[in-house]
């Protein structure tokens, strides 16, 4: 099996509960591309978070597309190169299942500041695979002189790299990030020999403040569309999916927020817990969320997606196990992915 080359839309995932469970509902026609990104945690919960990552690559697998993972947020031990390695030596057959098991390949993400030796070990494991691998660049803080130092140290042939400039948060619109993007994409000689290049970005502030329903610009698109109409049509779209594009300290809110995508914008829900918090608060907030949304007039139907009919379930009162944290996560990415699949047919 190959992985899907023809994606035309990305999404950067954090490895987290609520963007897995999305993510075992991708259906094999949603040509969207996965990038997982595995946030740091302590040396003892490291096979933990494999657990999860080694399932969604796998089950991404078997729908004919490689995952791209990036390690890069693992600070601590035993640090980005060797995770990678972990990932690799589980997903290799088994000698109890060598008849029917098969190798499941990804392809490892690297960022234009990784030192040598990283660089070295990516540039190992993706000779390995066969997949090549994905350059990610900050587009804020890559001069356009280090991306082409950058490019030339790096020993794979075009083809076989996925480029991706990633613009982080974007606020607003703005020609000045346009302009930075690309005057990158210049300073790259053989850009268009690239197996794929993406603009990434995402507009979803890191907390929300307001209460009830309101509606924000899809900024990352106002981005993406005007690079693109700049330069080629070849240069794919991305985003953050429905969450902030940096990480945030962990904590537990008295609200429910729900970030739902439509054409051109955000819909923002967020109702604070009508009770004491706990499981049951929380479901019956997200059941009065959900329904706020169902009649918003935005909603897209409960057959749009696994994540759209688990809403509609609650906005008609039922559903179940809803009171985790990562529930109004896993359904809003279900629905984002959905979206993404009709943004790249579009």
């Amino acid at each position: 099996m190959q992985p899907l080359e023809n994606f035309r839309t990305l999404v950067a995932l954090r490895a987290k509960r609520g963007e897995f469970t999305a993510l075992e509902a991708l259906r094999a026609d949603q040509a969207v591309q996965p990038l997982l990104m595995l946030d740091s945690v302590p040396e003892d919960k490291v096979e933990r978070l494999l657990n999860g990552v080694e399932k969604a690559v796998r089950g991404l697998w078997t729908l004919g597309r490689s995952a791209m993972i990036d390690t890069t947020r693992l600070t601590s031990t035993p640090g980005a190169g060797a995770v990678l390695e972990r990932l690799n030596h589980r997903l290799q057959p088994t000698a109890a299942l060598f008849m029917e098991d098969e190798a499941v390949p990804f392809v490892p993400v690297v960022h234009t500041g990784a030192d040598p030796a990283l660089l070295t070990r990516v540039g190992q494991l993706s000779g390995e695979m066969g997949q090549g691998c994905a350059v990610r660049v900050d587009v804020r803080r890559t001069a356009p002189e280090a991306l082409g130092r950058f490019v030339e140290r790096l020993a794979f042939d075009p083809t076989r790299v996925d480029l991706v400039l990633d613009a982080g948060y974007v606020a607003g619109p703005g020609q000045r990030l346009v302009d930075v993007v690309l005057v990158l994409l210049d300073s790259v000689p053989a850009s268009r020999e690239y197996r794929s290049i993406t603009v990434l970005s995402g507009s979803v502030p890191q907390e929300l403040e307001q209460i009830h329903h309101w509606e924000q610009p899809r900024f990352e698109e106002v981005l993406w569309h005007t690079v693109r109409t700049a330069t080629s049509d070849r240069i794919r779209f991305g985003d953050y999916g429905a969450v902030h594009p940096a990480p945030g300290e962990p904590w537990r809110s008295n609200h429910i927020n729900l970030k739902y995508t439509c054409t051109d914008h955000w819909l923002y829900l967020r109702e604070r817990l009508r009770e004491a918090d706990g499981d049951n608060a929380r479901a019956s907030t997200l059941r009065l969320v959900s329904g706020e949304l169902v009649n918003s007039g935005s909603f897209s139907g409960a057959d749009y997606s696994w994540g759209d009919d688990r809403l509609a379930e609650a906005a008609d009162g039922g559903g179940h196990g809803l009171g985790g944290t990562s529930v109004p996560v896993a359904f809003a990415t279900s629905h984002h992915l959905a979206y993404l699949g009709e943004f790249a047919a579009a």
